[in-house]
C-alpha cells in the first residue's frame, strides 16, 4: 500500500501540482513572491500595534513581539492550507473526470504549497530570534522544533482531508469553516500569552488544542524558555500524548473518510 501511495508517477505528478499551485499563487501580481513575506509581516504590524500599544497584552513578556510573529506564521500555514485543502478537489473537478489520479494528491499539493510559503516565512521570524536578546535557541531546537512542523503538517492534512472530500457534497462547509477558523483563533494563545489567561484550568483546557500546544511549544525552544507547555501545566511529562493522540484519531478518521468520498468525486463535483 505505502509503495503505491509513494510510487515514483506518484511522487513526479505530486510534484507537478505543488509547482503549479506554488505559481498560480501569486500570477499577475507585481510583487509576486514578495507577497509570501509581506502578508504576515504586515499582519504582526497591526496586532502588534493594537495589542502591544494600546491594549498593552504581553507587556513584561521577554521576547512577546518575536512570539506573536511565530504563532502567527504557525498559524497561517494551517489556516492557509486547509482552506485550500477544502476547495482543492472541486477546483480540480475537470481533471478528475478526465483523468484517473489518486485523489489524496490534490488536497496534499495545496498543503504542501502553502507549506512552502511558511518555511520562507519561517526564515524572517528565525532571523529576528538569532538576534533577540535571550532568546531560547539551543542546539535541542534543531531536534524538536522539525518534529513540530511535521506534528503541524499532520492536523493540517488531517484537517484538509475531512474539509476536502465535505466540500464536494456540501459548499456551505466553507462558510462554516471560515467561522470555526476565526472561533480557533482566538481559542488558541497566538494574540494573547496562554499566562494572562487567570484561570488553570482554563489554561489546562486550551493547551489540549494541539494547535496550542504546538505553538506553546515552539515558542518555547525559540523565543522564551519560560512559555507554558502542556507537560508544565498538568506537571506531567507523558501529557503532550493528549494532543498528539488527538492528532493521529484525527487523521484516521478523515483519511477514511475521505477514501470513502473519494470514490464519488467524478459524479458530485
Amino acid at each position: 500500500m505505502l509503495k503505491r501511495l509513494f510510487s515514483r508517477n506518484n511522487q513526479s505528478l505530486l510534484a507537478e501540482m505543488i509547482g503549479t499551485d506554488f505559481k498560480l499563487r501569486y500570477q499577475g501580481s507585481v510583487l509576486g513572491y514578495l507577497w509570501s513575506l509581506l502578508k504576515p509581516l504586515m499582519l504582526f504590524a497591526i496586532l502588534y500595534i493594537v495589542f502591544t500599544q494600546f491594549l498593552r497584552i504581553g507587556r513584561g513578556v521577554p521576547n512577546y513581539a518575536i512570539s506573536l510573529l511565530l504563532g502567527i506564521v504557525l498559524w497561517n500555514f494551517f489556516a492557509e492550507s486547509t482552506s485550500m485543502a477544502l476547495k482543492s478537489i472541486v477546483a480540480r473537478g475537470s481533471l478528475i473526470r478526465k483523468i484517473s489520479i489518486p485523489r489524496w494528491t490534490i488536497p496534499v499539493a495545496a498543503i504542501s504549497s502553502a507549506f512552502i510559503n511558511m518555511l520562507l516565512n519561517l526564515v524572517v521570524v528565525f532571523v529576528f530570534i538569532f538576534f533577540a536578546k535571550n532568546n531560547a535557541l539551543s542546539w535541542s531546537t534543531l531536534f524538536w522544533f522539525p518534529l513540530l512542523l511535521v506534528e503541524l503538517i499532520i492536523i493540517s492534512v488531517a484537517t484538509g482531508f475531512f474539509l476536502s472530500a465535505l466540500f464536494v457534497k456540501y459548499r456551505d462547509a466553507e462558510h462554516i469553516w471560515d467561522i470555526t477558523k476565526q472561533a480557533l483563533f482566538y481559542v488558541t494563545p497566538i494574540i494573547y500569552p496562554l499566562s494572562l489567561v487567570p484561570s488553570e484550568q482554563m489554561q489546562k483546557l486550551l493547551i489540549l488544542n494541539p494547535l496550542a500546544q504546538i505553538i506553546q511549544d515552539a515558542r518555547a525552544i525559540t523565543t522564551y524558555s519560560e512559555t507554558p507547555q502542556i507537560s508544565h501545566l498538568y506537571m506531567n511529562v507523558f501529557a503532550p500524548i493528549i494532543p498528539l493522540l488527538l492528532i493521529i484519531v484525527a487523521l484516521i478518521v478523515s483519511a477514511m473518510y475521505f477514501r470513502k468520498q473519494s470514490k464519488h468525486f467524478a459524479e458530485d463535483i
